[in-house]
């Protein structure tokens, strides 16, 4: 139980670093620079986590990941593909639109996504009552987008985002609950996924953005400031990830789901505890209210989530 509370407060800190580093000066002063920043965070953050977990590995002594390959490698590295570019660019969008707090809670979407996308690819049955709390969801991540904490025209770029990241992160949950089958372990997968998000990544920025040089010139500048708010979203993203594989292996899929969907809740309380209390208002709980129920209620087993234990 405590490794899934961890993983959820361990994110909503990774969220807030994250929202500091799109806002910060570098970012804004050009629209080049703006329509970069979700792509080069995302690309920072997962290569910084990717050295993370060599060093890890390195310190620990374990085997490199990629000796498994044949165990599901493929299968992960098709993950990382949509995770990463696609899942973690639609969370830092959304957090760069909406704000930390409500970009958070509206990217909690992604369980319900999930389960919906496991139906639709893998034939497992989703019923009418799950039918029901995946609309509702919805409808509480569209009630965020309209409760006046975000700007009209942020409104339709933070919806797209949320439901971009939700997409992303629910397919790649699918494709890794396929990957496991074959016996890889979760710290091996995790080590192949972020190289593999970070290498896209790059690849993307440099080939289709053509951001070589700017991604150079942050480069040269040194750590600053971005560095320092990049290491400390990869470092506190890669500890949230193992938390919430452990919670796994401790409580099961269900309940640690539930558990760490609570980042958004993490994210919006640090978030009004430093200052934006202006989010504190019926509307603004009662939709994150709506997307956390909702999610929770899609994607989960519910006689193991409302079970009474850990067993």
């Amino acid at each position: 139980m405590l490794a899934g509370i961890l993983a959820g407060i361990t994110w909503a800190v990774e969220t807030l670093l994250l929202g500091g580093a799109v806002a910060l000066p570098v970012f804004s002063r050009d629209l080049e620079a703006a329509f970069l920043a979700p792509f080069v965070c995302a690309f920072f953050h997962d290569t910084l986590s990717c050295f993370w977990l060599w060093g890890q590995r390195l310190a620990t002594g374990e085997r490199s990941a990629w000796k498994n390959w044949q165990k599901g490698g493929g299968w992960i590295v098709l993950a990382a593909a949509v995770g990463g570019p696609v899942g973690m660019t639609g969370y830092v969008l959304a957090v760069k639109f909406m704000g930390p707090a409500l970009g958070a809670v509206a990217c909690a979407l992604f369980p319900a996504v999930g389960a919906l996308l496991a139906q639709l690819l893998l034939g497992e049955r989703l019923p009418l009552s799950r039918w029901a709390c995946l609309l509702a969801s919805l409808a509480g991540v569209y009630g965020l987008t309209t409760s006046g904490q975000v700007t009209e025209d942020n409104i339709i770029l933070g919806l797209a985002s949320a439901i971009m990241c939700a997409g992303g992160w629910g397919l790649e949950a699918v494709i890794l609950a396929k990957c496991f089958k074959g016996g890889i372990k979760t710290g091996q997968a995790l080590q192949i996924r972020q190289t593999t998000a970070a290498v896209i990544s790059g690849m993307l920025l440099i080939t289709a953005l053509q951001a070589g040089d700017f991604v150079g010139e942050l480069v040269t500048k040194g750590p600053g400031k971005l560095g320092f708010l990049l290491a400390g979203a990869s470092a506190m993203a890669t500890a949230s990830y193992f938390c919430y594989y452990k919670a796994i292996e401790q409580v099961g899929p269900s309940k640690a789901m539930a558990l760490n969907v609570t980042y958004a809740a993490w994210a919006f309380l640090f978030t009004v505890l430093a200052g934006g209390w202006d989010l504190v208002n019926w509307r603004t709980i009662f939709f994150a209210g709506l997307v956390f129920a909702g999610s929770i209620l899609t994607a989960a087993d519910w006689r193991a989530l409302f079970k009474r234990g850990d067993d």
